[in-house]
């Protein structure tokens, strides 16, 4: 088998990267579905499934997240600011797993 790594992103990979995140609490908080963040995770996915895996950096990655939670959570400057921590751990997040630095996760054998 002669697979790339890493992978590109795939759908089901950002939904669970977007719901662990949880940047509004609505999962953890308000007891919210596990599926509250699926438009927004199809959205990111859809943003940024054409990226090469150079491009899968925190930089390229904060301006669609913000741009999408705008979108849905949003509507002013102070309201992004207090939320662009948990959206730039979640970039982060992505960019570990599909970006250039990403390393294939691996199981340690027990002895």
């Amino acid at each position: 088998m002669n697979a790339t790594w890493p992978p590109p992103p795939d759908l089901a990979s950002i939904k669970e990267l977007v719901r662990d995140a949880d940047v509004e609490g609505l999962i953890k908080i308000h007891g919210a579905p596990s599926d509250e963040y699926d438009t927004e995770a199809e959205a990111l996915h859809a943003a940024i499934a054409h990226f090469a895996t150079n491009d899968i950096t925190v930089t390229n990655l904060l301006p669609p997240l913000e741009s999408i939670w705008r979108k849905s959570f949003i509507d002013d400057d102070a309201e992004l600011a207090l939320r662009r921590p948990a959206l730039h751990a979640l970039a982060q997040q992505i960019a570990r797993f599909f970006g250039p630095e990403a390393h294939p996760q691996v199981r340690e054998r027990s002895q």
